[in-house]
């Protein structure tokens, strides 16, 4: 029998004296036991001596060192000195050289002209065992293939399309999604498998492929897109649920040979699944009640993959009206709001769609109120200032209107504007203040879009009240004559005339918080006197006028 391997220069070498092959069949299952594949065992156990055989002992480079025509090689010339034992160590050498390329030709023939046998094999390992190594060396040599070739053609049992894969799994998973009205799920399908390299009888990559294109293919008959029904109806005991969402993720391990793929689905009983949230809000200074239904709709559409427009679309259409949000949020917290009732119409909606992950999000918001076409705040502001000595009040109303039209929202916060007198006697209330007033400014803002009307109303205690009066007496003194002496170093001569002055009376009158300019009259009360300087004053931004006259009086 003789052995030869062929590397990938296509030059088959002999193996002389040819080793015992040993070949064993292995099946490859999986956990539950069902078969996955095959490949082939194979072990080279021989031995070599030196001076004989090939490899040689004595060659100048690796690739020369084995027979490559027929027949037998010749003896070498025996060398002594230890040549013996560097012969032993060359031929180890080059063995190993020879095996040292995964996917070459090993092929061998029996004796008596049979067919010949011939693998691609994948070297594992080449072990000389302990020995002197003088005369003799044993060795083994560990291969692996997929087939084996008996004169062109493999073993009827193999399979291409198993065999090299030398393992794989395939797991289901049905995860359900808490929290919705009907019953959802996600489902995860996870498959990889293990490739190995393969040749075919040309010696050529089988298919052309590497390994991990090899578990590509087998990876990819068990990955359709679709649940499967009999592994749904085993986990859920129904098989017709609707599937969306489709996502799958890829993993390659080029080096490692490995392939697998994960798919994912949305597993829904129905084609939309809503989630809901309620908020009431109590504004305690108001008395009323802030009422927000706010929703999250996820649509599932049968087949779609995630992102797909369709899965929004079902989920928009599932957006409920005015009419069936009032109805369920009263149904949810009509029994929170003290008897108050949630008006038809909501003062806020808004929605958002996301096509990536098929979901609308919307917001009703309602306030409740006695008056409900109309919500109404009200400010006053009292100030005195030291500058003008005024009082002012201040007070703002802000209605805003309720309805389903911005028309209808202002013409009722138009319809709820309080008259002049009825704001100053709120006005009053708020600040705790009791005087007179006079309406100074009203002033109103529109918003159009939000239906909204602020009017401004101040007043001020200008005219009203504020007359001071005050009276100055310059009480008589004596009458003294002063006449001055030139020269006279004691200053003048001052002489008392026997007489005083009259008594003068000045008296001045302020008035504030004017209007217009008032009308100021002194006279004399009781005894006469005559007016002696009269003069008066007017300041029309600050409404104060001052009148001050002086009298002398008579004796």
């Amino acid at each position: 029998m003789s052995v030869v391997y062929t590397r990938s220069d296509s030059v088959g070498r002999k193996i002389v004296p040819a080793p015992l092959i040993t070949v064993n069949k292995n099946y490859e299952t999986n956990g539950e036991g069902t078969r996955k594949g095959s490949s082939y065992s194979i072990t080279l156990t021989g031995s070599f001596i030196p001076f004989k055989g090939s490899p040689s002992g004595s060659y100048s480079s690796l690739s020369q060192a084995f027979w490559t025509i027929g027949g037998y090689p010749p003896d070498e010339t025996y060398e002594a000195n230890n040549e013996d034992f560097n012969h032993i160590l060359r031929k180890q050498e080059a063995l190993r050289w020879l095996f040292s390329e995964d996917g070459g030709i090993l092929e061998w023939q029996p004796a008596g002209g049979q067919p010949p046998v011939k693998c691609y094999p994948r070297v594992l390992s080449i072990n000389f065992p302990e020995g002197q190594w003088a005369d003799r060396c044993d060795y083994t040599i560990e291969l692996e293939a997929p087939w084996i070739y008996i004169n062109g053609t493999t073993d009827i049992e193999d399979s291409f399309a198993t065999d090299l894969i030398s393992s794989s799994s395939e797991t289901w998973s049905f995860e359900e999604i808490v929290g919705h009205e009907s019953e959802q799920y996600k489902v995860t399908h996870e498959v990889n498998a293990d490739g190995k390299l393969g040749y075919d009888g040309a010696g050529s990559l089988y298919g052309g492929k590497q390994a991990w294109e090899h578990a590509k293919d087998f990876v990819d008959t068990r990955v359709s897109g679709a649940v499967d029904s009999n592994i749904m109806f085993a986990a859920l005991g129904a098989s017709d649920k609707i599937t969306g969402h489709y996502n799958n993720v890829i993993r390659i391990d080029q080096d490692g040979g490995t392939y697998g793929v994960t798919e994912e689905w949305l597993l829904s009983d129905s084609n939309t699944y809503e989630e809901r949230q309620f908020t009431v809000d109590y504004n305690q200074s108001q008395d009323e009640y802030s009422v927000t239904y706010q929703g999250t709709i996820n649509g599932v559409a049968s087949g779609s993959l995630a992102g797909n427009a369709s899965n929004m679309n079902q989920a928009k259409a599932a957006i409920p009206s005015i009419i069936t949000a009032r109805t369920t949020t009263i149904s949810y917290v009509g029994s929170l709001l003290g008897g108050r009732t949630i008006p038809n119409s909501p003062d806020k909606q808004t929605f958002a769609l996301n096509q990536i992950d098929g979901i609308v999000t919307f917001t009703y918001q309602w306030n409740t109120s006695d008056n409900t076409t109309v919500f109404i705040i009200d400010e006053a502001q009292h100030s005195y200032s030291l500058d003008n000595l005024l009082n002012t009040l201040t007070f703002t109303q802000t209605a805003e209107g309720k309805g389903s039209t911005s028309t209808e929202r202002l013409a009722n916060a138009k319809s709820a504007v309080y008259t002049n007198s009825e704001a100053l006697a709120l006005a009053k209330t708020l600040a705790g203040t009791s005087l007179s007033y006079n309406l100074t400014s009203v002033v109103k803002a529109f918003g159009e879009r939000d239906g909204t009307v602020r009017t401004t109303w101040t007043w001020t205690d200008r005219d009203s009240h504020g007359k001071e009066v005050t009276i100055q007496s310059q009480e008589p003194t004596a009458i003294l004559a002063v006449i001055p002496i030139p020269g006279r170093a004691a200053g003048p001569i001052i002489q008392n005339m026997g007489t005083q002055s009259s008594e003068v009376i000045t008296v001045s009158i302020r008035s504030k918080r004017n209007l217009t300019q008032p009308t100021l009259a002194t006279e004399p009360y009781g005894e006469g006197g005559t007016i002696i300087s009269d003069s008066s004053t007017w300041n029309p931004q600050t409404g104060v006028a001052d009148r001050t006259t002086r009298f002398r009086k008579e004796t």
